[in-house]
C-alpha cells in the first residue's frame, strides 16, 4: 500500500482561525503527544509514504512546523471550501484521486485510510466516508431524532480528483462543513461509499478536549516481563553465543533449538506479554521448520502485533546472568544492536549483567538467563 500512497495526493487543511479554541495560540501548534498537532499530522503521512502532500495554511508560519521544505504549501481561503478548492486547483500534483483530512483530527489511522484507497482504487467508488455511529441522544426542538440513522461524518474522505473538482467549481452556494456533502447533494449521479470507522477519531475543537485526549495518551501504557534460560556446554575451542543479536567470542557453546540468543527471547516474550499474547513457544514450538532459527524472526513477529496495536517501545530493562560470556565489554555493541531491532532510541534501552557468584546451576556454568521488562506507549 505505501507504494499506492507515494502516487495518491493528500489535502491536509489547516487554515482554520481557532476561535472556540479559547487560546492565543492557533490549536494547531497545541502539544499532542509532545509534538504540535500539524506536525503530527504530517509525520503520521510521511511514515506511510504519501510522497504528494499539501497543507493549506494562513498564519502559521513555516518556522513552527519540522520537515516544512519537504511539503507543498497553498493558501487558504475565507472557508472550508475556499481553502480545498485553492489545494485542489492551485496544487502542483498531478493524481487520479485525493484524500482530504482536517488537521484538527490528530487520531488518523492506517487502517481507515488503507480501506479508503481500497474503496475508491478496486471498488471505484467516488466518494468514501468515514463515519462513526451515535451513541447519545440527540434532540432538535425537544424531538429526539432516530440516532441508529445518524451518521457522524469523519476524515480523511478519499475521491476521484477531477470529480471533487468539477463539483467544488460548480458549488457557490452551499457552506460546506465537509467535502462528501457534494456528492450526497447529487447522491443520484454517483457512487458513494461509507465506512464504518470503529477507532476513536475526535475533531479538536476546544482546548478541554485536547487536554482531555493528553491525558488519554498519557494513561495509554502496557507493560510486560519476559525471562528465558538455556543450558550451556564448555566449549575447547573458542565458540560464539548470541545476545542481543551480537556474536560474542566465548568459550561455551548454547544448547537450543534456534539460535539460543536469551536476550532476545526474554525481549520477545516480554512484548508478547505487554500485548496480552501468549509465550514464544506458542507461536514458534519445536518443530523441524525453527531448528536453528534466528531469534530475530522470533522478535519481529512480536513487533509486528506491536505495530498493529500502534504501540511503541517506551522503555525496556534487560538483565542478563551468567558466568560466560562476559557481558560489560559488550554494552554498547548490543545497545545498538537492539536499537536498530526494536526501532527504538538507545536511550529506550537498559542493559545489566551479573553472575550468580559460582552458586547454582547458573554459577556453576551451566546455563545462561535473561529477563526483559518491557513498557509500551501508544504510537
Amino acid at each position: 500500500m505505501t507504494l499506492i500512497n507515494s502516487k495518491i495526493h493528500f489535502i491536509l487543511l489547516a487554515g482554520g482561525d481557532s476561535l472556540r479554541f479559547s487560546s492565543n495560540t492557533n490549536k494547531l501548534l497545541a502539544k499532542f503527544k509532545n509534538k504540535n498537532l500539524l506536525t503530527h499530522n504530517i509525520d503520521f503521512l510521511k511514515e506511510l509514504k504519501f510522497k504528494k502532500i499539501t497543507v493549506v495554511i494562513n498564519t502559521i508560519k513555516k518556522a513552527n512546523i519540522s520537515n516544512f521544505d519537504e511539503l507543498e504549501i497553498i493558501k487558504g481561503g475565507k472557508t472550508r471550501s475556499e481553502s480545498v478548492k485553492n489545494a485542489l486547483n492551485k496544487s502542483k500534483f498531478k493524481s487520479k484521486y485525493v484524500l482530504i483530512h482536517d488537521a484538527a483530527r490528530p487520531l488518523n489511522s492506517q487502517k481507515i485510510i488503507n480501506n479508503i484507497i481500497k474503496n475508491l482504487i478496486e471498488k471505484q467508488y467516488d466518494c468514501v466516508v468515514p463515519f462513526s455511529r451515535c451513541s447519545d441522544t440527540v434532540v432538535v426542538n425537544h424531538a429526539n431524532l432516530d440516532r441508529e440513522k445518524i451518521k457522524l461524518i469523519k476524515t480523511p474522505q478519499g475521491f476521484v480528483k477531477n470529480k471533487i473538482i468539477y463539483l467544488h467549481k460548480r458549488n457557490n452556494k452551499n457552506k460546506l462543513t465537509d467535502d462528501s456533502q457534494l456528492f450526497r447533494i447529487e447522491k443520484n449521479k454517483y457512487k458513494i461509499k461509507y465506512l464504518l470507522q470503529k477507532e476513536i477519531n475526535l475533531k479538536i475543537t476546544y482546548k478541554d478536549e485536547l487536554n482531555a485526549l493528553n491525558k488519554l495518551i498519557r494513561n495509554n501504557f502496557l507493560a510486560g516481563i519476559g525471562y528465558d534460560i538455556h543450558k550451556t556446554k564448555k566449549t575447547i575451542k573458542n565458540n560464539f553465543v548470541k545476545v542481543g543479536g551480537v556474536k560474542i567470542k566465548s568459550k561455551i557453546k548454547v544448547i537450543s533449538h534456534s539460535d539460543g540468543d536469551v536476550v532476545l527471547h526474554a525481549i520477545t516474550d516480554s512484548i508478547l506479554g505487554a500485548l496480552s499474547q501468549r509465550d514464544i513457544g506458542t507461536y514458534f514450538p519445536n518443530t523441524k521448520r525453527n531448528l536453528n532459527r534466528n531469534s530475530i524472526d522470533f522478535l519481529n513477529y512480536a513487533l509486528k502485533k506491536m505495530t498493529f496495536r500502534k504501540m511503541l517501545i517506551n522503555n525496556i530493562d534487560i538483565m542478563i546472568v551468567s558466568e560466560e560470556p562476559k557481558i560489560n565489554p559488550h554494552f554498547e555493541i548490543i545497545i545498538s544492536s537492539l536499537s536498530k531491532l526494536l526501532k527504538t532510541d538507545k536511550k529506550n534501552i537498559t542493559i545489566k549483567a551479573t553472575t550468580n557468584e559460582k552458586s547454582g546451576l547458573i554459577g556453576s556454568g551451566d546455563f545462561i538467563a535473561c529477563w526483559s521488562n518491557v513498557s509500551l506507549k501508544l504510537n
